[in-house]
């Protein structure tokens, strides 16, 4: 049942990254994809199976254990950078991209001189034997790097939970929350057992195997799930602006080409056909030029005549436009989608 439960929850995982390929393919959110990769990968690795068939594939010499924590140090370098860009205006500076890169790189570089240069006998990735210190000290390089970001995850998810009214939003943060807790116990329950170990113990109570079993399949399934929830709640609004944008696109342009038909100077737009621009992937960058060029031709022309109509229609683009910037001021960095800055 355990091995159901617990290959259900890597379905899950590996679905989750899956379905963030194609905004991957078209250059949006690559860090969180590259993030859930890492975190699939290694949380993979902590199943039997893919374990014992990975380490088969290169060896057989227990060189798995390495990659499981090396992929592991890259998870928290990742999530880092990933919470700092959502929780920062400015987004990820370089200086927090080279802290993440050498931060990783050192532990990474750390862990493969304890490990290629001991003989330890690993019969699972839990396991410590008396006075196996050199392996404790390997083991605590990761498990220390993932109770920090745990916490600074928590704290930095409290921040923003006070900023969202979004009750969708609030629910994805407390999962995020409570899976980063759950991976403190975890860590926590593993670094008392491996001093146990390192110190000549051998017994494991039942409640420490139950919460570690426990933590193990029910961290995932909640960072996954808040991090899938804030992922289409991003998607959903993205659509639904871009929806809306496209709409006013085609209801705009015949009052674009009226008023700009004997002043083409005063417009920086190439002859497009409105079928092909509503399914061009700038129509929000489309949209705000042509409001643009309206309002610029009115000004200098106020004798044009407009309808009731297309008066209406001028202010319900000022007001998505409006909408549209105030949202992605209040959304994280990493999803952001606002065109029309660059207008």
């Amino acid at each position: 049942m355990f091995a159901l439960i617990e290959y259900a929850v890597l379905a899950a995982l590996w679905g989750t990254t899956l379905l963030l390929v194609p905004s991957a393919l078209r250059g949006k959110r690559r860090l969180l994809f590259w993030f859930m990769v890492a975190f699939a990968v290694t949380m993979s690795l902590i199943a039997g199976g893919p374990y014992a068939f990975v380490d088969g594939l290169l060896g057989g010499v227990d060189t798995t254990y390495f990659v499981f924590h090396a992929t592991a140090i890259i998870c928290v370098a990742l999530f880092d950078s990933l919470i700092q860009t959502a929780v920062s205006t400015a987004g990820l500076t370089s200086i927090r991209k080279r802290f993440a890169w050498w931060g990783a790189t050192g532990l990474i570089l750390l862990q493969a001189g304890l490990f290629f240069t001991n003989d330890w006998d690993i019969d699972n990735i839990q396991f410590f034997g008396p006075g196996d210190w050199s392996q404790l000290v390997y083991g605590f390089t990761t498990w220390i790097a993932l109770i920090v970001l745990a916490i600074s995850t928590i704290v930095a998810c409290t921040t923003d939970f006070k900023r969202q009214s979004d009750t969708s939003l609030k629910t994805a943060l407390v999962m995020i929350s409570i899976g980063c807790a759950l991976v403190s116990l975890y860590v926590v329950i593993q670094m008392g057992v491996a001093i146990n170990r390192a110190t000549g113990g051998s017994h494991v109570s039942a409640t420490v195997d139950f919460l570690s079993d426990a933590c193990t399949v029910l961290a995932p399934v909640l960072l996954s799930l808040g991090l899938g929830l804030r992922l289409l709640v991003g998607v959903s609004r993205n659509l639904s602006v871009a929806g809306r944008s496209r709409r006013l696109l085609w209801k705009v342009s015949p009052l674009w080409e009226r008023l700009l038909a004997d002043r083409p100077e005063l417009s920086i737009e190439a002859p497009t056909s409105r079928l092909a621009l509503c399914f061009r992937g700038s129509h929000a960058l489309h949209l705000h030029r042509r409001y643009v060029e309206v309002r610029d031709c009115l000004l200098l022309h106020p004798d044009q005549s407009l309808s009731a109509r297309e008066v209406k229609l001028i202010q319900r683009i000022e007001e998505h436009i409006r909408q549209a910037s105030d949202a992605s001021r209040g959304t994280t960095h990493d999803s952001r989608t606002d065109e029309y800055q660059n207008a």
